[in-house]
């Protein structure tokens, strides 16, 4: 039910069916579902239902919106996100990464002005050649 919750607010009935299906969990009468079956249950439980632009107006981003904001492909992002140099959430596997506006905008000022090592470092012994 949260997995669905969550995914109603980034996603379409027919692409949450296909996340749930693709992760292999089932109706509880065990069945596949569908975008009709999805809907059913968004109704019953008064889940709202996704609108386009939702995900935008709350300053969130796809890897693909942030690929594009930072210049890079969709395979760097993940790696990032792998990395953890970039925080994402995920509903569940196979779902859509979610990024928050703020942190891309970080990252991306981060690769404009990257931080410039210090000169000197105070635990690094001085070779004196004389």
């Amino acid at each position: 039910m949260e997995i669905v919750r969550t995914l109603a607010r980034i996603e379409p009935d027919a692409r949450i069916a296909s996340i749930l299906n693709r992760n292999q969990r089932r109706t509880a009468h065990g069945q596949e579902w569908t975008a009709k079956r999805i809907c059913s249950l968004r109704n019953n439980h008064a889940i709202a239902v996704y609108r386009e632009g939702e995900r935008q107006a709350r300053d969130e981003m796809s890897v693909s919106e942030c690929a594009a904001a930072l210049g890079v492909t969709p395979t760097t992002v993940l790696r990032l996100i792998r990395l953890k140099q970039l925080p994402a959430s995920q509903a569940c596997v196979s779902a859509p990464w979610i990024l928050r506006k703020a942190d891309v905008e970080r990252c991306v000022a981060e690769r404009k002005h990257p931080a410039t090592p210090p000169l000197v470092d105070s635990a690094q012994l001085i070779l004196e050649i004389s």
